[in-house]
């Protein structure tokens, strides 16, 4: 969670808390500037504290948008990985299904000839491995691309 700045009117009298990143935005339009070097505080210029803008002064809306903001990118998430799982299923399910009808086929027509379905199921088994190997393998690169959007949020919010 990002850190809180507190804020202050021209007359030093505490009226607040915000972001770092408001608080940020906030000294760059100079509407307020940092009290001390540990930019923990910002003071208000002359006039400029109830000036309205199109950016939520509130602390708590600006952190109830992020929260659903994280929620939706979670849920999007977690969809795709039950969508990837269904697929799986839906992928193996099928394969077994034309693998005994392809079995079926040779015992009613040629049982004890030539084992004609391993081309046909194997073909079909091999695109069931592929598939599990790009899932096993996108399950990881999430854990990767959130990982380098921690690392770019921190690096683009100082």
């Amino acid at each position: 969670m990002e850190s809180k700045v507190i804020l202050y009117d021209s007359n030093d009298v505490k009226i607040g808390e915000t972001f770092v990143r408001r608080a940020r935005q906030l000294v760059k339009q100079q509407r307020a500037y940092w009290i001390n070097d540990n930019h923990d505080a910002i003071r208000f210029a002359p006039g400029m504290e109830n000036m309205s803008d199109t950016e939520p002064d509130d602390a708590h809306e600006s952190y109830e948008a992020h929260s659903s903001d994280t929620d939706h990118r979670i849920m999007r998430l977690a969809k795709r990985r039950v969508y990837a799982r269904v697929g799986m299923r839906i992928h193996c399910s099928v394969v077994v299904a034309l693998s005994v009808f392809f079995l079926a086929i040779y015992m009613f027509t040629t049982p004890g000839g030539y084992f004609w379905p391993i081309w046909p199921m194997s073909a079909l088994w091999l695109s069931v491995a592929i598939h599990w190997v790009v899932y096993k393998f996108s399950g990881g690169m999430h854990t990767e691309i959130a990982t380098e959007y921690e690392m770019l949020k921190h690096r683009y919010d100082r």
